[in-house]
């Protein structure tokens, strides 16, 4: 995972209606979630990830796909979550770019820098992510459901050489 301190990666991205470097989707702090449809755990992240970005004011929460629109579209649909997403689909030039080796992964974004990451997003990362969003959620307990300690990541798409 991309060290901590390093500035934002330029890579690629998608979002519809064309590519563009990931940091013209935000400005100010964000939250990125990395994640993909055959993952388990990504389901719990970005449920938790959606429920961020309704409570914390002031940080943008992004899902960064390693799908298509259609399949990003039709998983995020399934598992009935909402938030802003960006397609990182081959080849994956933001996952390399942020070195990410197990979906989910997370990284916060503060003053154009990586701030904190999570690459696997465990049961512990959770409880560090709480306490660093404070900020934002004003103390909001912000918590995973109970299945999320019984599900694995899974390898980044941008790992896999198929």
């Amino acid at each position: 995972m991309i060290e901590v301190g390093n500035p934002v990666p330029e890579a690629d991205v998608y979002d519809g209606k064309g590519a563009a470097p990931l940091p013209v989707f935000f400005s100010g702090p964000t939250l990125l979630v990395f994640f993909r449809s055959d993952c388990r755990r990504c389901e719990g992240a970005l449920g938790l990830a959606a429920g961020i970005g309704r409570v914390a004011r002031g940080l943008t929460v992004i899902g960064v796909s390693q799908e298509t629109i259609e399949d990003t579209a039709e998983f995020l649909g399934n598992i009935n979550v909402r938030l802003p997403v960006v397609i990182d689909d081959r080849p994956f030039s933001a996952s390399r770019a942020f070195e990410i080796e197990t979906v989910p992964s997370l990284a916060l974004i503060e003053d154009d820098r990586v701030s904190w990451t999570s690459d696997g997003f465990s049961t512990d990362d959770v409880e560090e992510l709480a306490g660093l969003l404070v900020p934002w959620t004003r103390d909001t307990p912000i918590g995973m459901h109970p299945d999320y300690l019984d599900a694995a990541g899974s390898e980044s798409k941008n790992r896999s050489t198929g």
